[in-house]
């Protein structure tokens, strides 16, 4: 008796479809169909099917209209799609009542072309569109394209797109995933995964706001959004942002925002609050780790101008800068300076005010301590500055400004530093030892090369120096007096051992295209005062320097002597 009924049911079911289905215009009339199927697509979607091809209706294996060459198109025609045909499954409700009910959707080989200057209006035009879920729409072998102003045809910014978009109803919750390949990224990378959901993506057309959590994945990049959206009166983004990257440079790169410093920005990741409104990217309690240095601090980006600008503040335990110039070539080769040219400079790609203070601070083997720059690029000129820094034991103070134009880098700068501890500085920069005593210097420069030779040779500088109670390594003019007592005839006392000590030591230098005039030098202490005159070479890396030396209590000649390097 229940299967009988069962039956029954099944074959009662049955008849009213088939009655739907006699009864339904759509079903025998292609023009009816498509005036039908275009309804549902304007009241759900807000698009209007402005042309079409040959449409096919078929009820197995579950009914279903195909519609070839389809275009869609919204009232603006900012947004377009086209497609090589559109499967729209019907729900076995509307059959059952003779209507139309899109339970699922298939564009095959679609192809979405958005006016990349009237974006955000088109978003925004959203909220004047009929309400209601699109149901379950898969997009087959799709493309995006970008029309952008100036530019004749539009760009391609995504293929190879697979995505399915699932919002059933208002008031439920919208999620889109899906993988696609980004031509910015290269053709050899596989397939960019991302995920989309929205909580409340009704609110999100009535300008209201909806919670959303965003995922992208590529081999070499990995953002996840988690936050609020708003689209009215203009779309707004508010939340954490969380990313990794193998290469910050790189990625950034692929989203348009160059990076205009040196430097591969390895194994970036980023953790920050989240503010994108109105063409600027806002980073508060921003974290950031690249390079194998950790910094924390605030940042914005701003993409609405001539080009993209930035601006931070940062702070460090300690920060290594040598990975910045791990392109550069090494500044000596063989014993001279390296002749290999620069890497094309990226100054004019972005705008920059970063702001950034580290307890250490390390390039190569020198150090610093509490240092506190700034780094200021605008138009193309870039501006450096160490407000100040404690070193060796002293306080230093540099700036350059650097251009880059047809002969390479032009840079003029100043620097000043007192009473470093110049042993160990000596040491780290040269690996002699010289020197030792309390070291001041101020001097201004300016260069212009594309290598590190070329930029030796072209230097022009001056400026002074001194040296406090230290003592001279390898120089020993107290022995020298006391053996040319003995031999006044002589003097074949070995200069080149022991240590000559002084109160200061002093000097001014003039250097023109590479070559340095040393003047008014002179050692004092104690009993002895030496006077030194010289050359050097700097971009032959030589030097030549002639002294004389005399004593107070001693009735002997000076003593003269010359170094030569």
């Amino acid at each position: 008796m229940t299967f009988s009924l069962t039956i029954k049911s099944v074959l009662a079911a049955a008849a009213l479809a088939l009655l739907g289905l006699a009864v339904a215009p759509w079903t025998v009339s292609q023009s009816a169909q498509v005036v039908a199927l275009e309804q549902q697509i304007r009241d759900r979607a807000g698009l209007d099917l402005v042309s079409y091809g040959r449409s096919v209706f078929a009820v197995l294996p579950r009914p279903h209209i195909r519609i070839y060459d389809p275009q869609l198109r919204d009232a603006d025609g900012e947004l377009t799609v086209s497609a090589s045909s559109i499967r729209v499954d019907l729900g076995f409700g509307g059959l059952l009542m003779g209507g139309l009910d899109l339970a699922r959707v298939e564009l095959t080989d679609a192809a979405l072309t958005l006016d990349a200057t009237r974006l955000p209006a088109t978003i925004i035009a959203a909220s004047a569109r009929p309400k209601g879920g699109l149901g379950d729409v898969e997009i087959v072998r799709g493309k995006v394209y970008l029309r952008r102003a100036c530019v004749e045809r539009p760009e391609l910014v995504a293929d190879d797109v697979t995505a399915r978009l699932d919002w059933s109803r208002v008031g439920a919750p919208l999620s889109l995933t899906g993988h696609a390949r980004l031509p910015a990224i290269g053709e050899d990378h596989q397939p960019s995964r991302f995920a989309l959901w929205s909580a409340q993506p009704d609110h999100l057309l009535g300008a209201g706001t909806s919670a959303l959590t965003l995922r992208f994945e590529d081999e070499g990049l990995q953002i996840i959004l988690n936050g609020a959206l708003t689209l009215a009166p203009r779309p707004r983004f508010e939340g954490q942002v969380t990313a990794s990257a193998a290469s910050l440079r790189t990625a950034a790169g692929w989203f348009g925002v160059p990076m205009p410093l040196p430097g591969p920005y390895r194994d970036a990741l980023i953790k920050a609050d989240a503010t994108l409104d109105s063409g600027q990217l806002g980073l508060t309690n921003l974290t950031l780790s690249v390079d194998g240095n950790a910094l924390d601090g605030a940042a914005s980006i701003r993409f609405d101008g001539q080009r993209p600008s930035a601006s931070a503040t940062l702070a460090s335990a300690s920060i290594n800068f040598a990975p910045m110039f791990e392109d550069y070539p090494s500044a000596a080769a063989n014993g001279a300076w390296n002749r290999d040219a620069f890497p094309p400079a990226r100054l004019g790609a972005a705008d920059l005010d970063l702001r950034l203070s580290a307890r250490r601070a390390r390039l190569g083997d020198l150090q610093l301590e509490d240092a506190a720059l700034s780094v200021i690029l605008k138009s193309g000129r870039l501006d450096l500055s160490l407000a100040q820094a404690r070193a060796y034991s002293g306080v230093a103070r540099a700036r350059a400004v650097i251009t880059d134009t047809e002969q390479g880098l032009d840079i003029r700068g100043a620097l000043a530093a007192e009473k470093l501890d110049i042993a160990p500085l000596l040491w780290d920069t040269a690996k002699r030892q010289i020197l030792n005593g309390a070291a001041g210097v101020t001097a201004s420069f300016e260069t212009s090369g594309n290598s590190f030779a070329d930029l030796a040779s072209h230097l022009d500088a001056r400026g002074d120096f001194s040296v406090a109670a230290g003592e001279i390594y390898g120089l020993d003019l107290d022995l020298a007096f006391r053996r040319m007592e003995r031999r006044p005839l002589s003097v074949g006392a070995d200069l080149r051992s022991g240590r000559t000590s002084f109160d200061l030591l002093s000097g001014k230098f003039n250097m023109a295209q590479g070559v340095a005039d040393v003047e008014e030098g002179a050692v004092r202490g104690g009993a002895i005062t030496l006077f030194y005159s010289g050359r050097l070479n700097f971009a032959e890396r030589s030097v030549e320097l002639h002294a004389n030396a005399n004593r107070a209590e001693a009735e002997l000649q000076p003593l003269a002597v010359g170094f030569g390097a």
